[in-house]
């Protein structure tokens, strides 16, 4: 009985294109490619060039990530930095009907704190040897394994890539957080918001006594020139404060994209506060060679209703608009949502103001609404072409809204071979006046159009807005924020509505203690606790009295409307800030209830 051998073909003998195709599945099957690397030269660079392009980061692996890029440090193009805080149990929730910690508050925990500043610390050091090569984004995320198995089930957690990892649930079935049959039968309680909005090194964390000498310690860790974009994802619950991220992005030299999806306040307080420092935030980035700037202030339309004194949606502040229009003039994109709003931004703009490199220019106007004075809306509409006239290189403006219920859309493009479009997409009825549609053609004729068009589409009035993602889709807007926080948005509130898949109901997992993660290296954690230390010792002690009340009780004062110019010079006098201090104190407290009360009765 004779045999007969079967040599399968050698590798280069299949044509380039059948080459391709087959390293193309590999690549999107999941498999390891480590020993497929070693098929072919061919097949090295190329799963290497996938292999290094985005690198996951979590504490454990910074001290590995110069040794394991060092030969391929020009294939990364993005670095996630993941940093997975401790877990907590009911305790700590905000769970009704149990007896809290009341020494707990968000983001007061030891760990927590030694992670980010020891990962801040590591990673910056890192990477500030890395030689510039091309661009290079840093995304940094942080979350608590726990905030998805209390409340917040339909929470994800990921990469910025698509598509997203299916996403698994702890319970079906669990009334104690509000969730029963798969579905949320209740909102979440302020305290489980609390905790999972906290601030990232927030007051209440107080590794530095105040905002001095955090500056101080930002100024301690090298600068990064590697680093040429940064992405704060809306997957970011707990919330950097403005100032700590103007610190942040000081150490990065040539930082050309900023992508910030932050989420809202709850509270007045706290977003006018908030906005103030928006302002600071956002006028530090004037003087950089920014190029892109895209932001989108993130809400839920179900969390105001467990705050008191917190509005369905909140109306965005002056200041803001304008320090973000005065940001805009050196940039080539410019995407704002939500956390301003258009007719702000066009109120700031002054008679010398030109954007020479602007090519697309995206903001979200409440006014565009059903229910306002189509008059008003054809005012700001003609305001827009007004201001569009200072951009010489513009190719795409959109201006835009889309809370639940509605979505409209007023999108101008000059799409080159001298075409421009203006066209109208709404999920309500709404004429242009012939002075928007003439205002727009001279801004097509000014970019050299010799073809002018207009488009008014009407969406299905019929259509359910449920979200602003929703909207966000009906529309088209792809770059008012991350495809995977759009996906993100649409999965939370199609989960809460629609309900768990029955075949995703999971056993509960069981907590994981920080020692038996693993990639935990005892000697590595060691020297965190030794770096923290050092850090609080140097940065938490407190200042003279003078020092303190100048610095600041009196801009605490100040950022609350408490006092006036008068009041504030008073106090800044040396000779009155000894005896005013508990004046001035009493005079806060005494305020900030008769406000409260205020509130209360109304």
């Amino acid at each position: 009985m004779s045999s007969t051998t079967v040599k399968s073909a050698p590798w280069a003998a299949f044509p380039g294109a059948i080459q391709l195709r087959i390293l193309k599945f590999l690549l999107s099957d999941g498999c390891s490619l480590a020993q497929l690397a070693t098929v072919s030269s061919q097949w090295q660079t190329v799963i290497e060039r996938h292999n290094f392009e985005r690198i996951n980061l979590t504490l454990w692996r910074i001290p590995d990530l110069g040794p394991m890029t060092r030969r391929n440090r020009a294939l990364v193009k993005c670095i996630w930095l993941s940093l997975e805080l401790d877990e907590y149990d009911c305790s700590k929730c905000g769970v009704r009907g149990v007896n809290h910690n009341v020494d707990y508050r968000p983001g007061n925990n030891t760990t927590d704190k030694c992670i980010i500043i020891t990962a801040m610390h590591d990673l910056f050091l890192t990477l500030s040897a890395w030689e510039p090569q091309g661009d290079l984004k840093l995304d940094i995320s942080i979350h608590s394994p726990s905030d998805s198995q209390h409340w917040f089930k339909y929470l994800t957690f990921g990469p910025d890539t698509l598509p997203h990892s299916q996403v698994t649930f702890s319970q079906r079935d669990d009334p104690e957080h509000g969730w029963n049959a798969g579905k949320p039968s209740s909102a979440p309680t302020d305290l489980a918001l609390g905790n999972i909005f906290a601030d990232i090194l927030g007051e209440s964390d107080r590794v530095f006594f105040n905002k001095e000498q955090e500056s101080k310690w930002w100024q301690t860790l090298p600068q990064v020139p590697a680093i040429t974009g940064m992405l704060l994802r809306l997957q970011n619950r707990r919330r950097w404060r403005p100032s700590t991220l103007t610190h942040m992005l000081s150490r990065l030299p040539r930082l050309e994209e900023f992508h910030y999806e932050p989420w809202r306040a709850w509270s007045k307080g706290d977003q006018a506060v908030t906005d103030q420092a928006y302002c600071s935030l956002f006028d530090s980035l004037t003087p950089r060679n920014l190029r892109k700037l895209v932001l989108f202030e993130n809400f839920d339309e179900q969390y105001p209703s467990c705050f008191a004194h917190c509005d369905g949606m909140r109306a965005p502040a002056l200041c803001v608009g304008q320090a973000v229009a005065k940001a805009s003039l050196g940039l080539e994109h410019l995407s704002a949502s939500f956390i301003i709003d258009a007719g702000h931004f066009l109120d700031a703009v002054k008679s010398g103001w030109n954007w020479p490199h602007l090519t697309s220019l995206t903001l979200t106007l409440q006014l565009l609404n059903a229910q306002e004075d189509p008059d008003r809306i054809n005012d700001m509409l003609e305001a827009a072409a007004s201001t569009a006239l200072k951009m010489p290189k513009l190719k795409t403006l959109e201006i835009w809204n889309g809370p639940v219920g509605l979505a409209a859309l007023l999108r101008y493009q000059f799409e080159g071979s001298g075409c421009a479009v203006l066209s109208w997409k709404a999920t309500w009825k709404f004429t242009l006046q012939p002075r928007v549609i003439k205002a727009w053609k001279a801004v097509a004729q000014a970019h050299g159009s010799g073809n002018y068009s207009l488009v008014q589409e009407f969406l299905d009035e019929t259509i359910s807005i449920n979200s602003h993602a929703d909207a966000i889709n009906y529309l088209e807007l792809s770059k008012v924020l991350r495809p995977i926080s759009l996906q993100q948005i649409l999965a939370a509130h199609e989960m809460r509505h629609e309900g768990v898949p029955q075949g995703l109901g999971l056993a509960r997992p069981q907590p994981t203690a920080m020692h038996q993660k693993p990639s935990f290296s005892p000697k590595y954690w060691a020297k965190a606790l030794r770096y923290y230390g050092r850090v609080t010792e140097q940065y938490h002690s407190a200042p003279q009295k003078n020092e303190h009340m100048v610095h600041e009780f009196i801009p605490w004062l100040r950022e609350r409307g408490i006092v006036d110019s008068d009041l504030e010079y008073f106090l800044r006098d040396s000779r009155n800030l000894l005896a005013a201090t508990e004046e001035a104190r009493a005079i806060s407290i005494a305020l900030t209830l008769r406000r409260e009360r205020s509130s209360q009765a109304i």
